[in-house]
Formats: structure tokens, C-alpha cells, sequence
């Protein structure tokens, strides 16, 4: 049974999920194959975001984290298949046109030098936290996913139990010299309320740095529904680089930088079997409407369009590094 309409609303402009634009319906859970509620999403065209018309119920996220091969538990579930000769230049192709910039902790400390005190919310295995370890640094994780914490206590970081909306108390007493949250925005129920929580946990002069999926991504606009980028019921919450912008300065953050990553993957011939896998299992549930399988032929015009795109047009996962406003989102002194 739906969640009553009035829970559910744009997080920037405050539009009920019942008067947003149907968007895309995923009826089925492709990485656990379980039918799923909360798969209706809707779209708000003035923001530039994406959400579910339905709040997933507790057990629903808890259970949609429950899967042997999940990035976050050292494991792949992408499937194991031999790029043919087409598919290798297809690949060789995007990698030459790809000049998108990942985060690293080389960039990271170029933009907060004297950062000692890091807390990575989201923070998954620990991989990006162990990047940063050394030259006096305490690294700090929050973490929902046992099993990731598990992953995150063998490489001996330590990750309290939490989330960016409910901060573990340990964690809300003190304040860092660097956070960040790399693709966790787009699982909050309340993104702007785990803004707002990042805002009080710096210190001052402190960075943020929040990377979540780029819905303007042209590979996003042509295979939504099976992109591996959607992954419903666990993103919650779908964005592009205005409307992270736009709703990360209304929670009380001076943007500073911005980067733009996620090209070659896309041609993978791994990459490109699962999402065919997608469209043949959201077909046999009565889904893939809108999208057409992956092609061949589909993808070198793909590639055509996107090879010279601008970033917010090329690259899947968009990243921005900010300082906390001198006044907050509504214009009061921060």
C-alpha cells in the first residue's frame, strides 16, 4: 500500500511526489530479482530531479541490501563474459575520447591540505578511506551495510553503524577537516537533511565532498531504465549536477570545485551484458518500456554523441567539493 502522497515531495523545490511528472517504473529488484512496491518514480522537471513515488518501509531497504555480490561487499555482480573484436574497439574508442577526472586523495588534498580529522560517510569497504591514510591523518567511517563494515574492519579501518540522516553519536560530537560521501546522496530518504547533518560536522574551514550518479548523462537518458546507474529500490533519489548544485547551496554549502567521471565503463563488454540482462528481466516482468536493449550498432552512435560532449552530458557520476556557506540556504548568516 502506498505512503500517503504528502510524505513524499521534491527536496528542492518541495513539489508533492502526486502533482511530479511519471518518470520510469522498475516493477522488479534486478539485482535480488524480488518484485519491489517501490518502484514508481516520478520526476520534477523544474529541479532536475528524480525520486520514488513511494518511501520504501525500513525492511524493504534492509532487504534490498541483502545479496551475496554487491560492490560495497568486495564482489562483482557483473557477469563474466569475452569482449569479441567489435567490442574491444568499442571499448578502445570510448577510452580514447574519455577525459573525465576522477576523485582521488591526491585532489582531495590539494583542495584541503591541512586536513587531519576525515570522516567518510557511506564509507562502504573502507577503499577510499585507506587511500588517505598517513602523514598523521585520523580516518573516521560511517556505515550502514554490516556486511561492509566487515569488509572495511579487515583492512583495520573502524566504521561506526549509521547513516548520513541519522549520524552515530560518537561520530556528532566531533567535527572533521575533510567529509565525504561518494555516492550515498542518492540513497537518502531526506538528502537535505544529510546535508545539513555534513554541515554541523565540519570544522571550521573545513571541506565536503559529495559524488552522486549524473541523470544527464546521455547514457543514462538512453538506457535509463536498465542502466546500471538507476539501481532501484537503493537509490532513492536521482540527480544531475544543477540540482546537486542547486540543492547542496540551499542546505548551507559554497560549491568549489567540480568534476566529472564514468565514460569507458559504459562500453565494457561486462558492463553491457548486464544491462542486457536487465532489459531481458525487466521485460519478463512487464518493465523496459521506454529503453531498447544494447546494440552494437546502438552504442557507436552513442559513443558518436557523447565522445565530444560537454562533461554534464558525457560522464555518469558528477562530484562536487564545497565549504560551508557564510550564510545558510535561506539567506540567514550559517
Amino acid at each position: 500500500m502506498d505512503a500517503p502522497l504528502q510524505d513524499l515531495h521534491c527536496p528542492i523545490c518541495g513539489t508533492q511526489a502526486g502533482d511530479l511528472s511519471p518518470w520510469l517504473e522498475i516493477p522488479v529488484d534486478v539485482k535480488t530479482r524480488q518484485p519491489i512496491g517501490s518502484g514508481r518514480l516520478v520526476w520534477c522537471p523544474a529541479c532536475d530531479v528524480g525520486l520514488m513515488r513511494r518511501r520504501p518501509t525500513a525492511e524493504e531497504v534492509r532487504a534490498s541490501y541483502e545479496m551475496a555480490a554487491y560492490y560495497t561487499h568486495g564482489r562483482s555482480h557483473f557477469p563474466d563474459v569475452r569482449a569479441s573484436l567489435a567490442e574491444r574497439v568499442l571499448f578502445k574508442l570510448a577510452w580514447l575520447t574519455d577525459h573525465g577526472r576522477m576523485m582521488d586523495a591526491d585532489w582531495l588534498l590539494t583542495l584541503q591540505p591541512q586536513a587531519k580529522r576525515i570522516l567518510d560517510i557511506g564509507c562502504g569497504g573502507g577503499d577510499l578511506l585507506a587511500t588517505l591514510a598517513g602523514s598523521g591523518r585520523s580516518l573516521h567511517g560511517v556505515e550502514p551495510d554490516a556486511e561492509a563494515r566487515k569488509v572495511a574492519a579487515a583492512r583495520g579501518v573502524a566504521v561506526a553503524a549509521g547513516t548520513a540522516e541519522a549520524i552515530p553519536p560518537g561520530t556528532a560530537a566531533q567535527r572533521f577537516d575533510l567529509v565525504l560521501m561518494t555516492h550515498v546522496l542518492e540513497h537518502c530518504a531526506d538528502p537535505g537533511l544529510a546535508l545539513r547533518n555534513v554541515r554541523a560536522l565540519l570544522a571550521p574551514g573545513g571541506g565536503f565532498y559529495c559524488e552522486v550518479p549524473n541523470c544527464a548523462a546521455l547514457h543514462f537518458q538512453t538506457y535509463a531504465e536498465i542502466s546500471e546507474m538507476l539501481d532501484v529500490p537503493r537509490h532513492v533519489h536521482f540527480f544531475t549536477g544543477r540540482s546537486l548544485r542547486r540543492l547542496m547551496e540551499r542546505n548551507g554549502f559554497e560549491i568549489v570545485a567540480e568534476v566529472h567521471h564514468g565514460h569507458t565503463r559504459h562500453f565494457d563488454a561486462r558492463w553491457r551484458a548486464w544491462e542486457n540482462r536487465v532489459y531481458r528481466l525487466l521485460r519478463d516482468h512487464g518493465g523496459a518500456r521506454q529503453t531498447p536493449p544494447r546494440l552494437l550498432a546502438r552504442d557507436l552512435g552513442l559513443l558518436a554523441r557523447t565522445a565530444f560532449a560537454a562533461p554534464d552530458r558525457k560522464y555518469d557520476c558528477v562530484g562536487l567539493f564545497a565549504r560551508a556557506s557564510v550564510r545558510d540556504g535561506t539567506g540567514n548568516p550559517g
